[in-house]
């Protein structure tokens, strides 16, 4: 499960197309149900800037953290301290406000990452198209299937190399900022080895583009608590 992740953010990372906008700043609630039924809920503030290359989530509920992405590193802070430090399997520059701000979210990058476009065909007004990985990344993903309507990406299902699914992701009620189609739902589901189903379900509002100030997120100074 960890090896398919992160070798096909690997792969999603390796060529996304020019784009005109270079930052996103996103209110964010992530409802969680995990297998043994219990919930998560959170809420806060997300900034991504291209050009720094940093993806900050500014949390705020159930309690005040600030989780800062860098490359493949993770930063934890809370209460003015750096807490912890892990790897991040899944870069900025793959996540889908990333894909969004460089235009490569209808094949979500896949058409610039080494994939191999094998399929396409029309059902009830969907075209699904169907993505193999390259040959010597097949023993670690499987295929994936895109689902669009009318030019937007409304559905993914990535799979594992014995044809199993992994993870589903369904993007809903895309609204129109600044010229760029940005979905306002998304639902995620995740299994494990075990076939145990965890359901993500995200909403995005208050969506600004290429927003002047807040540059402390945007840049966040994470050397200035490396240092501490």
């Amino acid at each position: 499960m960890k090896k398919f992740i992160a070798f096909l953010l690997i792969l999603l990372s390796l060529g996304l197309s020019a784009q005109n906008y270079y930052r996103i700043r996103v209110d964010m609630t992530v409802k969680k149900r995990y297998p043994d039924g219990k919930y998560t809920l959170n809420k806060g503030t997300i900034y991504y800037d291209n050009t720094t290359g940093k993806l900050v989530s500014d949390i705020w509920f159930p309690e005040k953290e600030t989780y800062v992405m860098i490359d493949k590193m993770l930063y934890v802070i809370k209460d003015g301290k750096l807490i912890n430090i892990s790897q991040n399997p899944s870069p900025p520059e793959t996540t889908i406000f990333a894909l969004v701000l460089k235009n490569a979210i209808q094949y979500y990058g896949l058409e610039n990452s080494g994939y191999q476009l094998t399929d396409v065909e029309e059902d009830n007004g969907l075209v699904i198209s169907t993505w193999l990985p390259p040959e010597n990344f097949r023993k670690y993903v499987g295929k994936i299937l895109i689902a669009n309507k009318d030019g937007l990406i409304t559905g993914i299902i990535f799979y594992g190399v014995d044809d199993k699914v992994v993870s589903k992701q369904f993007f809903e009620e895309y609204k129109n900022i600044s010229g760029i189609m940005f979905p306002t739902r998304m639902i995620q589901f995740f299994y494990d080895d075990q076939g145990n189903e965890t359901i993500q379900k995200s909403e995005f509002k208050n969506i600004k583009i290429d927003e002047k100030g807040n540059d402390n997120y945007y840049d966040f100074p994470i050397n200035k608590y490396l240092k501490r």
